[in-house]
C-alpha cells in the first residue's frame, strides 16, 4: 500500500491517458475525465470510465458504499485534528492498470506517477484501482484504506515525512527484536489463516500503516487490533498515541 502493498515504495502502473500538449487546462481536462464528489468531508474524483457500463456502475456503486463506511470509522475512531488532516488526502478511483494488481495506493511523488504515465494531479493522493474486487479487499484487509491514509499522515504531516525518526528507531527496535518475524495473518473471504512474517516488517511506512490499522480498527496481520498491540509492541503503542494525538 501507498503503492506498497506489493512494493515497498510506490505503485505500478500504464497510462491513464493523458494529453499533456492539449490546448485544455488540467483543471477542465479534469472535469471531463472524472467526476467528483465530497463523502464525510473528503474529496473523491471517479475515473468516468468506471460508469462506463452497468456492471462497472454497480461495482463502483458498492466500492463507494464500503469506501464510505470505512471513511466512517475513521471519522469515529481518531482524533478529531486527525481527521482534519486525513481529509485533506484526495481520494481517486480509476480503472485497473494492464499487467498491475489491483489495489489501493498512496502516491507520494509526481516524477514516480508522471514516470509511469499516471497522471501527477494524484499526488499526495490515495488511488484506489481495485474497484472490481473492493469488497474481498475489506474482508481480507478491514482498515486498508485507513492503511492509506496513514502513509499520506506519515508523509505529509509527521515531522521529517517518511523519515521520521520515532518511527524509523521504532521500527527498527521491532526488526531487530523479532516480534513479527512469525505471525498470523488474516486472509478472509473463507480462506485458512497461516502464519509469516509480518507486512509491517517491509519498511518503517508498512511499520506505522499496519500498527496504525491495529490501534484504531483491525489488522489482517497480528497484533490485529489495540488490545494486541499493547500486549504485543508497548513501543508501537505508545507512540501511535502521540503521533497520532491521541495523548496529548
Amino acid at each position: 500500500m501507498m503503492g506498497f502493498r506489493n512494493s515497498t515504495v510506490l505503485a505500478l502502473g500504464l497510462a491513464v491517458g493523458l494529453s499533456f500538449a492539449s490546448p485544455v487546462s488540467s483543471a477542465e481536462d479534469a472535469a471531463i475525465r472524472r467526476q467528483s464528489r465530497e463523502i464525510l468531508g473528503w474529496q473523491v474524483h471517479i475515473d468516468r470510465r468506471l460508469t462506463a457500463d452497468t456492471a462497472d456502475t454497480e461495482r463502483l456503486s458498492r466500492a463507494i458504499e464500503l469506501l464510505t463506511s470505512q471513511l466512517a470509522k475513521i471519522e469515529q475512531d481518531l482524533p478529531p485534528k486527525a481527521v482534519a488532516k486525513l481529509r485533506q488526502v484526495p481520494l481517486y478511483f480509476s480503472p485497473e492498470y494492464p499487467q498491475v494488481s489491483p489495489k489501493a495506493e498512496y502516491h507520494p511523488g509526481a516524477g514516480w506517477l508522471r514516470d509511469h504515465g499516471r497522471d501527477p494531479v494524484m499526488v499526495e493522493a490515495v488511488e484506489f484501482t481495485n474497484v472490481r474486487i473492493f469488497e474481498e479487499e475489506c474482508s481480507r484487509m478491514p482498515s486498508f484504506v485507513l492503511h492509506e491514509l496513514a502513509h499520506a499522515y506519515h508523509h505529509r504531516f509527521l515531522p521529517g515525512g517518511f523519515e521520521n525518526p520515532q518511527i524509523r528507531a521504532a521500527y527498527e527496535r521491532a526488526r531487530d527484536s523479532g516480534l513479527y518475524a512469525r505471525v498470523e495473518r488474516w486472509l478472509g473471504n473463507g480462506k485458512p489463516n497461516r502464519f509469516e512474517q509480518a507486512y509491517a516488517m517491509t519498511s518503517p511506512m508498512e511499520y506505522f500503516a499496519e500498527t496504525t490499522e491495529a490501534y484504531f480498527g483491525r489488522n489482517d496481520f497480528y497484533p490485529f487490533d489495540s488490545a494486541e498491540l499493547q500486549r504485543h509492541d508497548p513501543d508501537a503503542y505508545e507512540l501511535l498515541g502521540e503521533l497520532w494525538g491521541v495523548t496529548e
